[in-house]
């Protein structure tokens, strides 16, 4: 059979066409993705966060006082800025934002800690900032503990015990502890790793949602099937084929990002990564399809298909595990493609994991899937009838 006539083909060519002749389409399609891919590198470039501000009351002024501030400042998340003279001063400081945190060194803290008595340092932080009062809670926690140790050590040896039998004494259950997956606590790795293909997915069914709900908003759906020599087949995959293509091109650059440029430690083949997010795109084109056929207008599909892609992330399990969810939610959980993508690509490229232990995402893949063919009957009725109002 002559290519052209084809109706499968002359849909695919006359897309293409289009998206040549309409620089908002490229603009749409690849520059927004990119410009959203390098916003992202930006944010999270450095990893880990470093030299986070705090400020310092030190009210013993001291020797080993100061020598603590020292530690602290050392310490590579933690950033001495400011020292105050009052607890007031250093709240203030909290309040408006300007640090973190606040340290707090009691009167009398040398010699209270050569007499061996307990002596408390008093940190505070600001917990509307999640990410970063944890961080320095945990440096402190380490310089502290580092810290207390030494001096432990230091009292117990000048009873005459040798270096060794107080360091025994002061620690005699040392705990090791072994990060199987990101060590490196690195933010880049565990984020991006999720909002790259989060925007990725919302690019794919924005677009698709648009081109299959423009023809019907504006009544082209007869000149569409008759293009497709009459088959909804040809029509759907002929339209959508040339944008699989392009967000095919865009999860290339995308995982040579991610685990080539930034480095994600990837425990299997480059090609699974890529066959797997292709999986997505196509599960997501085709989910888009079930949302033309069960809106009533052009609106209501940007509404449904939008936010049901948009609110994908905040059930991935990535802002809050699956495990702690209700049932209720996770439940709901299983109606998002993303979903199912997240954990099964943590399972395949992060974990190593056997393709056999991701095999309920790819059913629920699979499931996505069928909804969307299935749908296909009623959108050859909606082209049929020339689109959401018969003319």
């Amino acid at each position: 059979m002559d290519t052209m006539k084809n109706g499968f083909w002359k849909v695919f060519f006359y897309e293409w066409k289009t998206i040549i002749k309409k620089p908002s389409i490229i603009l749409w399609t690849l520059g927004v993705p990119l410009a959203i891919f390098i916003l992202y590198a930006a944010i999270f470039g450095d990893g880990v966060l470093r030299e986070l501000p705090i400020a310092i009351l030190d009210e013993d002024k001291t020797s080993i006082s100061r020598e603590l501030i020292r530690q602290i400042d050392a310490n590579s998340t933690l950033d001495f800025t400011k020292e105050v003279n009052t607890e007031g001063e250093g709240l203030k400081l909290i309040q408006t934002s300007h640090v973190f945190g606040l340290v707090i060194i009691p009167n009398n803290f040398k010699k209270d800690i050569s007499r061996g008595k307990t002596v408390n340092v008093v940190l505070y932080v600001n917990n509307d900032y999640m990410t970063p009062a944890g961080l320095i809670n945990k440096g402190f926690n380490t310089v502290v503990g580092s810290f207390s140790t030494s001096a432990k050590v230091n009292v117990i040896m000048k009873s005459g015990a040798s270096s060794l039998q107080a360091k025994n004494v002061v620690q005699p259950v040392i705990m090791r502890s072994h990060t199987l997956f990101n060590p490196f606590v690195n933010y880049a790795y565990y984020l991006c790793l999720s909002l790259f293909p989060m925007a990725l997915q919302l690019t794919v069914m924005i677009t698709t949602l648009y081109l299959l709900g423009s023809v019907l908003k504006y009544n082209k759906g007869k000149s569409l099937y008759k293009l497709s020599g009459n088959n909804v087949f040809f029509a759907f995959f002929g339209k959508i084929l040339p944008y699989t293509i392009i967000f095919s091109l865009l999860t290339i650059l995308m995982v040579a990002y991610l685990f080539g440029y930034l480095g994600i430690p990837i425990n299997t083949s480059i090609v699974n990564v890529y066959i797997l997010t292709l999986i997505l795109i196509v599960v997501y084109q085709l989910m888009a399809v079930f949302f033309v056929t069960i809106s009533k207008d052009f609106r209501s599909l940007c509404a449904m298909g939008g936010g049901y892609s948009s609110l994908a992330y905040s059930f991935s399990g990535y802002t809050f595990p699956q495990e702690g969810m209700p049932t209720a939610i996770k439940i709901l959980d299983s109606i998002f493609p993303f979903a199912s993508y997240a954990r099964a690509l943590t399972n395949i490229a992060i974990k190593g994991m056997p393709l056999i232990e991701s095999l309920p995402y790819l059913i629920g893949f699979g499931v996505f899937s069928l909804i969307g063919l299935l749908s296909l009957k009623k959108f050859s009725y909606q082209l049929q009838k020339g689109g959401y109002y018969e003319k």
